[in-house]
């Protein structure tokens, strides 16, 4: 996708829009344009809301000596272009948030939807042929792209004049909005909390079996105060019983065809991320020390009969597999606790009972599996987690200074406290309630009322939104249950990714596709047949797809990324 959105946008804004250079690291401010077509008509048209009276000292400067916002022209009619969610332009514009947005900011916002079938072409239309938006929705790679190629108009001196924006967003997500000239091209839409997405659901109630009958030998039960953790031999030994469970078809643990680097695993041998820190150097996963061992743990599970790999997408998963009792372990995504919590076919709830408010005693969930010698210790777990800028609401270059005013304005007037939190969550009683501080849905209102809040999202409160969201993973007890467990600590034990932070790079980008599948390829054809695991084959497929060369270019970033001591707040054990 960058590579053909480079390529129009190169094409066609050469000819038609830009009339500089960029800087020599590829990352241009914009250039001015000549404002003509349908953006100058609607300023011909006199929908420019004129600069507030000046005080009674005669300056339009807020008290504080710096101009505001209120200073501003801006225009108030004003078009967005945004993402797919499912429903038509006229559904979304006739949406109850759309009018509560209008009559609270007095901005006029039509809304267009991205068509679900050439996207990337609907968005870079909008900038090759100066159409008339004013807002749009790009991901971070259109971002970066458009930003090199001066499509962007810089909106620096607004956020900087704003009531409530520049304040809203940390410092690290606004430098993943600044190009090389320092000035800010977009607001960047930032994951509302560092979080862990997965853990390991398993069999509680035989684990719990398993202590009963062996009290000599019991297995620590993941619990909050050993970080909902368990050391590896305990998990085999767990492993170990499960197998004497599961029906003649069954295997103690199940994973899916997608699966051969598991999340909750990989920390027990010392692989903390995707892309981790090892002397001072970004490394991948497989050349991390302790990925060897990890390979041959999991080859080792599977050749046993332990482990069950789903080999295609026809095959039965792994929430399938838990349901019916087959398996006693799989991975499980927060989304994912409801179906395996409600369906577990020999636990079924009560006929009757709300299934929203249900959690199932059978099944428990591990953050992640530490060392024999970390047993129990809550402090030396590790889950791999993130949080970065995944996309951007941008203003095109061809628009108006009043326009681009306008556009920073409606972002800023949403973020008054008060409205964000009737534009995220709703009303208090109505669809949501606080419990000890903490936000809960209050169902079925919250689903009917807030299913498309997100979607109306063009900026954030970071640190509100980051309590508010979670009323998402609390639409039903399950999900609520997995999603505090795996992240009962994540502060601490949490540990990112960087390379989710490093802007689009030629190498990377051009390579990553290919050699991830062919690591993914190898890597399944070593764990998951008969054999011993032979790791310099799967290094053999890195390197001869580029993967050298990936990583120095990784390297070469991240030697100067200035924020690297910030993200990575919480170290390898």
């Amino acid at each position: 996708m960058k590579k053909q959105l480079a390529m129009l946008l190169t094409v066609a804004m050469g000819l038609t829009l830009l009339t500089g250079c960029g800087s020599d690291d590829g990352k241009s401010s914009s250039v001015s344009v000549e404002e003509s077509g349908p953006a100058a008509e609607n300023t011909e048209q006199g929908s420019v809301q004129e600069s507030e009276e000046p005080d009674d000292t005669g300056s339009t400067e807020s008290t504080n000596g710096e101009k505001s916002l209120a200073d501003y022209e801006k225009e108030t009619r004003l078009n967005l272009f945004m993402g797919d969610p499912g429903i038509t332009d006229e559904e979304f514009n006739a949406y109850p948030m759309a009018k509560i947005i209008a009559e609270a900011t007095g901005y006029d916002i039509t809304y267009t939807l991205s068509p679900s079938t050439e996207a990337e072409t609907a968005r870079s239309n909008i900038f090759m042929l100066k159409e008339d938006y004013q807002l749009v929705s790009v991901s971070k790679t259109e971002f970066f792209t458009l930003m090199s190629l001066g499509a962007l108009k810089p909106i620096t001196e607004y956020v900087e004049a704003s009531s409530y924006l520049k304040d809203a967003l940390t410092e690290d997500a606004w430098e993943a909005a600044r190009g090389s000239d320092g000035e800010i091209y977009g607001v960047p839409g930032y994951q509302p909390k560092n979080c862990s997405t997965s853990g390991l659901a398993f069999r509680l109630d035989w684990l719990n079996e398993y202590n009963e009958a062996n009290p000599d030998s019991e297995i620590l039960v993941p619990a909050e105060d050993n970080g909902y953790s368990m050391c590896l031999s305990d998990f085999d030994k767990m492993l170990e019983y499960f197998a004497t469970k599961v029906p003649s078809d069954g295997y103690a643990m199940s994973i899916d065809n997608s699966l051969t680097q598991i999340p909750a695993i990989l920390p027990a041998f010392g692989v903390y991320q995707s892309w981790a820190e090892v002397d001072g150097k970004l490394t991948y996963s497989i050349e991390q020390p302790g990925f060897q061992d990890y390979a041959k743990y999991m080859d080792n599970l599977h050749d046993s009969g332990l482990a069950y790999y789903q080999r295609s997408a026809q095959d039965t998963n792994t929430i399938t597999m838990l349901q019916s009792g087959r398996s006693g372990v799989g991975l499980a995504y927060h989304w994912q606790a409801y179906p395996i919590e409600t369906q577990l076919a020999d636990n079924m709830p009560e006929e009757g009972t709300v299934l929203d408010t249900y959690t199932n005693d059978a099944i428990g969930y591990i953050a992640a599996l530490v060392p024999d010698d970390c047993k129990g210790d809550a402090s030396k777990v590790r889950v791999f987690s993130e949080q970065y800028a995944s996309s951007y609401y941008v203003v095109p270059a061809h628009s108006t200074d009043a326009q681009a005013a306008g556009a920073v304005d409606f972002v800023d007037k949403k973020l008054e406290p008060e409205l964000f939190r009737r534009l995220t969550i709703g009303v208090e009683g109505e669809t949501f309630e606080i419990r000890e501080g903490e936000y809960y849905p209050i169902l079925p209102a919250f689903n009917d009322e807030m299913q498309l809040a997100d979607q109306f999202m063009t900026g954030t409160r970071m640190e509100d939104y980051s309590k508010y969201w979670l009323a998402r993973t609390r639409k039903t007890e399950a999900q609520n249950k997995i999603f505090s467990t795996i992240n009962c600590n994540v502060d601490s034990t949490g540990i990112k990714n960087p390379v989710t932070m490093m802007p689009p790079n030629e190498v990377y980008d051009n390579s990553w596709t290919a050699l991830d599948t062919a690591v993914f390829d190898s890597l399944v054809l070593n764990l998951y047949n008969d054999g011993e695991f032979d790791l310099e084959t799967v290094l053999s497929a890195w390197k001869a797809n580029n993967g050298d060369e990936v990583t120095a270019a990784v390297n070469e970033w991240y030697s100067t990324w200035e924020s690297k001591d910030a993200f990575n707040t919480v170290k390898p054990r």
